[in-house]
């Protein structure tokens, strides 16, 4: 073989190993081969449900804790008559709701059991009827300056006494009204009174049995506490004023309707 041929098959086996091994071979141009992108596996991992937890916000903080005012409201009963050493039944009602957990301010223009009671304000008024409690509330503005949580009100022994049954629930329901203008958000718990030494007679049944219609109609800020048979004749010191035993079932009385009320001490802002 001469040097020619030699050089000429030296290139030929150059020029092969240069070109790509993947060609079509009829025309020489390389083939291009496209790899398919990969596709990513989708992986669907649980997502937890989310939970929707409702946290229930105080109204109000400890330290808004206020007195609970109340206004004893009523007759010589309420002003604490018979037994004047004992404080009526604001004495035993004002430690009851104290352990109770409220912090209690007993509030009126007037002041019996003074030596006996550290506070010894009320709004009873010896020998008054319906009428003279609803003139003294429009006159003398007793709402409007003490501005009470709650009104405790027995009233109507004197009504009766004085042979005006017949008029006593509808100046009840009066009465009623005219508080709740002038304070519609306070509580008014109003007592079915109780009956003199002796029993109720007549006019009081019908005067207590006409008193639950009337406080069903004033709404919801008005309710109702029977006394009409919690006291025997033992528990009278006169013919109509309970002595000390009879006025202290009078305040759990007068307790057992204030915690019907459902109040939470620790969020009960006074006015």
């Amino acid at each position: 073989m001469n040097r020619n041929v030699a050089c000429y098959l030296t290139l030929i086996v150059l020029l092969a190993a240069c070109t790509p091994a993947a060609a079509d071979l009829s025309t020489g141009i390389p083939l291009i081969t496209a790899s398919l992108p990969t596709v990513p596996t989708l992986i669907t991992t649980p997502v937890p449900r989310t939970t929707l937890v409702i946290t229930e916000t105080p109204s109000c903080e400890p330290s808004q804790k206020t007195s609970l005012k109340i206004m004893p409201l009523g007759d010589s009963i309420t002003y604490g008559d018979g037994d004047t050493h004992h404080g009526g039944y604001r004495n035993l009602l004002g430690t009851l709701l104290t352990s109770d957990g409220y912090l209690i301010d007993f509030v009126g223009s007037q002041q019996s059991g003074e030596d006996v009671l550290s506070d010894p304000d009320n709004e009873g008024h010896p020998g008054w009827r319906i009428p003279n409690i609803k003139q003294g509330i429009d006159s003398d503005g007793w709402l409007e300056t003490y501005q009470p949580d709650i009104i405790l009100l027995h009233i109507g022994s004197n009504d009766l006494r004085y042979g005006n049954e017949a008029y006593a629930p509808d100046n009840l329901s009066a009465l009623l009204d005219d508080i709740l203008v002038r304070l519609p958000d306070t509580h008014i718990i109003v007592a079915q009174i109780i009956p003199t030494r002796w029993g109720s007679d007549s006019g009081h049944r019908l005067y207590n049995d006409a008193i639950p219609d009337i406080v069903t109609s004033k709404g919801p800020h008005v309710s109702i506490v029977d006394m009409r048979n919690i006291l025997s004749k033992n528990d009278f010191l006169t013919l109509y004023h309970p002595n000390a035993g009879g006025y202290d079932k009078m305040a759990y009385a007068w307790e057992s309707a204030i915690l019907a009320l459902e109040l939470d001490a620790g969020c009960f802002t006074s006015r």
